[in-house]
Order: structure tokens, then C-alpha cells, then sequence
């Protein structure tokens, strides 16, 4: 697996601050997967964006 580009990271900042005018597209997930699931995102660990359905 590699590590997500500092532009892919930016894009999914941005992302997830457009996502937070609305309701979560994510209801079951908690805050702390979320952060969990972003940063081995972001540590390359896995290829799963984030933000992705």
C-alpha cells in the first residue's frame, strides 16, 4: 500500500468540511472510527479513502 499524497489528503479535508454543512453520510459510524479509519488512510495502511461510500 502506499500513502495518500499531501493533495489527497487536502481533497479529503476539504471533503469532509463540505460534508459537514449536511447530514453525516455515515449515521452508524462513530467519531473515533472515523478518526481511526482516516489516519491509517493517511499512514498508508490501507487504500479505503476515507470518505469513499
Amino acid at each position: 500500500m502506499t500513502k495518500p499524497t499531501n493533495d489527497q489528503i487536502e481533497d479529503a479535508i476539504a471533503d469532509a468540511e463540505e460534508a459537514m454543512d449536511g447530514d453525516s453520510k455515515w449515521p452508524g459510524l462513530t467519531y473515533e472510527q472515523g478518526v481511526a479509519e482516516a489516519l491509517r488512510w493517511s499512514l498508508g495502511q490501507t487504500n479505503l479513502h476515507p470518505l469513499s461510500d
